[in-house]
């Protein structure tokens, strides 16, 4: 077969490959050489003009409709959508499905926000699926952020909705994003932006500047972008001022977390019968419901029984009104340069550089306190007035719970200070015949990003002002330790009281704002030739090979007081506590590879055969870590008439682990998972025999559903992962009408299959579990060894601890259909119209885990997002003379979500884990939510004499609200923050100048 005979072709050239610069040329010189039958010179020189590289391809050719599926947005479309950024241009993509808590595509609530970086995530597959490109050139994972790249340097964006590991290596399993840029620009260009929602929050102010000269032998453009945006408040907004739990009776509960300023504190002496024992703590509250919670009353010092009473849902803490953000501030600036010279007629020099810094910053509530995992409190403690050991001591077990939160410390907040650096330079030029291409070039990458928390304690320094302390008779001060063995330099801290202001000054003492530093580096150096091969009956054979060499790296950095520590039964901690424990880390691979590529013109002007073309491709790629893996393409166009292109391309795709993945260092996390081995379900499941379960169903933390059990996450270097592996199908067609001038209409059907997932992240807890406890395999899995619980004390039985650790599990298999058309009416005296629309469907998207089935399509899922079977964007713009208008509308179709808070494991079908669904179907009467729909419009008006553009905006013109999820499905906010507007009507307007 061809595709074999260029496969062997490619691997036999890397092996044989020197990796230096100048031996590279030379090798690119050498194959032309070789080519029968160049065309002529003139012949070439026309081509050449008309010949451009479309994305999902290395071979220059004139037709702009091939096998790809590829949608453009141009410039004007740039412009009248009113972006500063690509993240939020490209996210209302219909393709742009998914985007939950694993794969976020904008991150904005996700538990306070995020770095400021926005990731595409085409097919809902997660932004370690798709790829970004600038200018064809690869972008690597770590270093992906869509808003680095200014819209005003933009001159077109190529979205590539199908897999093309063939042509582009690693992680193009989804999609790739191209962005083109200004490659000439003469003149100069000023604007200025400003925009702010009805509610006078979410402020937004840009401004843009070009400069560019352009000569018959070169051109250059140099620009600089500022843009800042302010927050949105959880507090600000109905749908997330409160923490949203709806349970299966239709109750929607307003509830918050347990850990209270004035603190939910549990006391020994409820008996099995739930009846209290005489003489308990317990029973000197005789509180309601059997209830063993008190908290201390409002106003008291909390240093008798007295101050306290039975604890009820109405005191939980609204963390979502105290901090949260819906909308997190980032501000950015940044400078590009873009160039090109050309030496002599046959070669040009040219560079590109992109330099952006971001500020961001989470914030959310003030640190909870929780005596099991965090600290112990002796019953020797001077300010204990219950006389009983709380918290889990030093190497023992664990006592009573008691819970609080430190609102001294103000909220915690983590800063981000991120710098990109993205850097093309090389030559590029033809051949002396003209019919043969070739490019050399290097690039190199950098990300840094440093991180500053507040609002977090040293605990190792905190453990000696919490145990046992007295009041010295000499001088009246509470000491820490014993009378017979106190202890210098230590001031005690009243936890039973963290209002009095003398508590918040010694706790002061104990603050901790630690930093982390992360480095990643990316070197490739790559080149390639195409021209033309041979001629065939039917046209000319065109080829495109190339050689490439890539280098990453990552390298992390922490203080002290976060550095992490494990023990044998993977309980992390560090100085501050294991929440944000972390450790340092640094690693990193290589990766050779070597491509080839040929168009092939089978029939042409034949009986229902205009043309017939073959496109085969191939990409061997050789990692330091992994081995080495060969991925190829075959594709078809055919047009059998001259209006109408039939497509397909049937492809093998792969992405390798990321030296995220294998090199991201030992951290703590909170997930939410609930434990299959829940009282309910003890009886039935034969492998949790043996566990003394205590069913504590009324614990809450930072949204944790009643009736699931927090764990602990730990996460460690995985050296044995494998890369994920599929294929990818596409079949479809484009028409162009002729009865109708200016319409065409393209569908294609899509398939995407992956097997040997990589597993890691947010959801990966409740994976091993329902992997060890829930699997129809007829023995326990080795991810059993995974989870840890506690063999004593009052949680004995539950889950102490899980090893969350990054492994390779199931496969995936995700369907669905493309829609298009656009039509550009004749021109009439009320102006020039343009109408588009786009579409996709989710047919399939479903993952299983080693038998555990679970099909997501019309479904919400708080770990991988929003699968609505449909969504789409239709576009309207008219112009006449100097006005312009622009109208949008966005639709994300019905779906349904989870299940409902306080279900419980027991209620599960045998073999199936919480939320888990067969075909599509949830279990315990899932919610049901319809379609949402958005208007955004636009009008400008240009000044020609001085050749300014105004241009005033309204985004969401309904003022839409995105439907509640509550809090069981979601993060935090309520609701999906990844597909919905959470700012509301937003009023905008601009100004560009140009000299």
């Amino acid at each position: 077969m061809p595709q074999q005979r260029l496969s062997a072709a490619i691997y036999s050239a890397l092996r044989t490959w020197p990796l230096t610069g100048g031996s590279l040329a030379l090798a690119l010189t050498a194959i032309p050489a070789a080519a029968q039958n160049p065309a002529p010179a003139d012949n070439a020189k026309s081509q050449n003009l008309e010949t451009i590289v479309v994305t999902g391809s290395n071979i220059r050719r004139v037709d702009t409709e091939t096998a790809n599926p590829v949608v453009t947005i141009d410039k004007a479309s740039i412009q009248s959508s009113g972006k500063l950024t690509l993240g939020d241009l490209l996210d209302r993509l219909p393709a742009s499905a998914g985007g939950g808590s694993m794969m976020a595509s904008n991150p904005q609530a996700n538990n306070g926000g995020g770095t400021g970086a926005t990731r595409i995530t085409l097919r809902g597959l997660g932004s370690t699926r798709s790829l970004l490109l600038i200018n064809g050139h690869r972008v690597s994972t770590p270093l992906q952020d869509l808003n680095m790249i200014p819209a005003s340097a933009v001159e077109r964006i190529e979205v590539l909705s199908d897999g093309s590991s063939a042509v582009y290596g690693s992680d193009a399993i989804a999609g790739v994003v191209n962005v083109i840029t200004r490659n000439s620009y003469q003149g100069a260009e000023f604007g200025l932006d400003y925009g702010i929602s009805d509610r006078d929050d979410a402020a937004r102010r840009g401004a843009h500047g070009i400069f560019g000269q352009s000569t018959d032998k070169g051109s250059i453009v140099v620009g600089f972008n500022y843009n800042k945006n302010d927050p949105v408040l959880a507090a600000n907004r109905e749908f997330s001022h409160d923490a949203l739990y709806k349970y299966s009776n239709g109750f929607v509960n307003h509830a918050g977390s347990s850990r209270t300023p004035n603190g939910s504190i549990s006391l020994p002496g409820l008996l099995d019968d739930g009846t209290f024992a005489p003489g308990s703590l317990a029973a000197h509250y005789n509180c309601p419901n059997s209830g063993t919670r008190v908290t201390r009353i409002a106003g008291r010092s909390g240093a008798s029984l007295d101050d306290y009473r039975c604890y009820s849902s109405a005191d939980s803490y609204n963390y979502q009104a105290i901090g949260n953000y819906d909308l997190t501030p980032a501000e950015r600036s940044g400078i590009f340069a873009l160039g090109n010279y050309k030496l002599n007629d046959n070669v040009e020099a040219f560079i590109e550089l992109f330099h952006n810094k971001t500020r961001a910053n989470t914030h959310i509530a003030p640190l909870p306190l929780d005596a099991l995992t965090d600290t112990f409190i002796p019953s020797t403690n001077y300010y204990n007035p219950f006389g009983i050991d709380f918290g889990t001591p030093k190497g023992g077990v664990p006592t009573n719970q008691f819970r609080s939160r430190y609102v001294a410390l103000g909220d915690r907040i983590n800063d981000f200070a991120t710098t990109h650096d993205l850097v093309t330079a090389g030559f590029k030029g033809t051949f002396a015949s003209g019919a043969w291409a070739w490019n050399v070039d290097f690039s190199y990458g950098h990300m840094s990003q440093n991180s500053k928390q507040y609002g977090y304690l040293n605990y190792s320094a905190l453990r000696d002002a919490l145990g046992p302390s007295f009041k010295d008779p000499s001088t009246g001060k509470i000491v820490c330790g014993t009378p017979d063995h106190p202890i210098g330099g230590c001031t005690p801290v009243d936890l039973f009281n963290l209002q009095d202001p003398s508590s918040i000054a010694a706790l002061d003492l104990y603050r901790a704002n630690p930093m982390t530093q992360v480095l990643y580096q990316t070197r490739t150096v790559e080149g390639g030739i195409n021209g033309s091969l041979f001629e065939l009956p039917a046209g000319t054979v065109s080829m495109a090979a190339g050689l490439s060499y890539r280098k990453e790296y990552r390298h992390q950095e922490v203080d002290s007081t976060i550095r992490s520590t494990v023990d044998d039964q993977f309980n992390i901690g560090c100085p501050v506590g294991f929440s944000i424990c972390s450790a340092p880390a640094q690693g990193g691979y290589n990766i050779k590879e070597a491509y080839g590529e040929l168009l092939v013109p089978i029939l042409k002007d034949a009986p229902f055969a205009r043309s017939l073309n073959l496109n085969i491709g191939d990409r061997y790629s050789k990692y330091s870590e992994f081995g080495s893996t060969n991925n190829w393409k075959i594709a078809i166009e055919w047009r059998p008439i001259d209006d109408l292109l039939l497509r397909g391309t049937v492809s093998k795709v792969f992405r390798a682990p990321s030296v995220t993945d294998l090199y991201s260092s030992l951290s703590g996390d909170s997930p939410t998972a609930s434990d299959p081995c829940g009282s309910a379900a003890v009886a039935s499941n034969p492998l949790c025999q043996g566990y003394t379960f205590v069913n504590t169903a009324t614990s809450q933390l930072n949204g944790v559903v009643a009736g699931a059990k927090y764990a602990h996450d730990n996460l460690g270097y995985q050296p044995q992962l494998k890369p994920e592996n599929g294929k990818s199908y596409d079949f479809g067609f484009v028409y162009d009408a002729p009865w109708l001038p200016g319409l065409a209409i393209s569908a294609d059907y899509y398939k995407i299959t992956l097997n040997n997932l990589i597993v890691s992240g947010s959801g990966t807890a409740s994976t091993i579990l329902n992997q060890c406890f829930n699997s129809p395999a007829a023995s326990p899995s080795p991810l059993c060894s995974l989870v840890k619980r506690y063999s004593a004390g009052t949680n004995r039985g539950q889950i102490s601890s899980i090893y969350e650790a990054t492994f390779n599990l199931g496969n995936l298999v995700h369907r669905g259909a493309d829609f298009s058309a656009s039509y550009r009416l004749p021109e009439t005296s009320w102006g020039n119209f343009r109408a588009s629309f786009q579409a996709t469907y989710i047919a399939e998207h479903t993952i299983d885990n080693n038998g555990v089935v679970q099909g997501y399509a019309g479904v919400y899922d708080r770990g991988l997002g929003n699968f609505a079977r449909w969504r789409a964007l239709t576009s309207l713009d008219w112009n006449l003379g100097a006005f312009s208008a622009d109208w949008t509308m966005r639709y994300v179709g019905p779906f349904r979500v989870g299940y409902p808070a306080g279900g419980g494991p027991g209620s599960y079908p045998a073999g199936l884990g919480p939320s888990a669904n067969v075909d599509g179907s949830y279990t315990n009467s899932p919610y049901f939510y319809g379609a949402w729909v958005y208007h955004n419009v636009s009008f400008a008006y240009h000044i020609e004499p001085i050749d300014t553009t105004l241009q005033v905006g309204i985004d969401n013109v309904g003022n839409k609200q995105p439907p509640i999820l509550y809090q069981q499905n979601t993060v935090n906010a309520n609701t999906d923050t990844a597909s919905y507007d959470l700012i509301g009507r937003f009023y905008y307007a601009k100004i560009t100048m140009k000299f």
